[in-house]
């Protein structure tokens, strides 16, 4: 994003045109960071640094916003919406006088349905997003409860056909499914079949979860708290389309950008404004932050999507 001339007067501090732009196709498009690339890719750039920003300010630690606030502003709408239809209730015995005060009606009834639009329509489609991160939360919360249980009966994380993949043999990290492993959990009756993936998924890719090693088990037996499973990798998702990575922070698709749901191996589940995670020193590692969505290399960086072969499996590394 462009930035204001710091020596500037702060009220004159404006976004440039093209950032102003990307904004706007942002808005349009409701924040789907995909949707607005595909309509508009020659400004994919300048779309990714807008909606970090946004992502950014979403992230940003606040008082939770009471239920009851919402409830109140639909209701005195509801009550004003009211009073103006009354208002709105022609007298048969009165005749109207040209040009009297029945346009003032017809203005307030203008005025409370621009309001509605205004105030209710963002209102009710912020508490749908908030259900949906909270139903996603509490599938994921029984997906947990059913991995635990996993691993307590087996001795180790789920993975497919009971062996630990060979990586070296694979020549990019799109060509592999981490969601493949859960599908244990569903076999075993661990937990139902639809708790392997949130229900905004559309793509039926399932969860993104952690690539099993010796250090992923570890964390389950001793009891630290690291990401184990969370809503879907977007990074791995722009690389098997093909398309351009712009940045690598950024938040999965399932939640409209906002964040993700992750379960940690302690069993809870929280909703993370970035994928950036600090994970706590233990005997293996000293307290480090990692990005969930991309393997560490030899060189210990993240900086994107390595050659399978060069992950040194000790960081945390999520797909689905």
């Amino acid at each position: 994003m462009t930035r204001p001339d710091e020596t500037s007067n702060p009220s004159e501090r404006t976004l440039s045109e093209v950032d102003g732009l990307a904004v706007d196709l942002l808005i349009e498009h409701g924040f789907d960071l995909d949707s607005a690339i595909r309509a508009n890719p020659t400004s994919a750039d300048r779309l990714r640094a807008a909606h970090t920003l946004f992502t950014n300010l979403d992230a940003y630690e606040a008082e939770p916003v009471d239920d009851s606030l919402v409830d109140a502003t639909m209701a005195r709408i509801a009550r004003e919406d009211e009073a103006v239809r009354d208002r709105m209730r022609f007298d048969n015995t009165t005749q109207p006088s040209r040009g009297g005060g029945h346009w003032n009606d017809f203005i307030g009834l203008a005025c409370a349905g621009i309001l509605l639009l205004a105030v209710g329509v963002p209102i009710a489609s912020w508490v749908r997003g908030r259900n949906a991160d909270a139903r996603c939360g509490e599938n994921m919360r029984l997906l947990g409860s059913g991995l635990a249980s996993y691993v307590t009966d087996h001795s180790h994380m789920p993975i497919a056909a009971g062996f630990a993949p060979d990586l070296s043999s694979l020549g990019s990290w799109s060509q592999y499914r981490g969601g493949k492993h859960l599908v244990a959990l569903t076999d075993g009756q661990y937990c139902e079949t639809g708790c392997l993936a949130c229900g905004n998924d559309e793509t039926g890719e399932g969860y993104a979860y952690q690539v099993p090693h010796s250090t992923a088990h570890y964390t389950w037996q001793n009891g630290v708290r690291a990401p184990a499973i969370a809503d879907r990798n977007p990074v791995i998702d722009l690389h098997r389309r093909g398309q351009q990575i712009g940045t690598l922070i950024m938040n999965s698709p399932e939640h409209g950008g906002r964040g993700q749901n992750v379960l940690f191996t302690d069993g809870s589940v929280e909703f993370l404004g970035s994928p950036i995670v600090v994970i706590p020193a233990c005997s293996l590692l000293p307290s480090h932050t990692e990005n969930i969505w991309l393997p560490m290399d030899r060189g210990q960086s993240e900086d994107g999507l390595d050659h399978p072969a060069d992950w040194i499996g000790i960081d945390i590394f999520l797909i689905q």
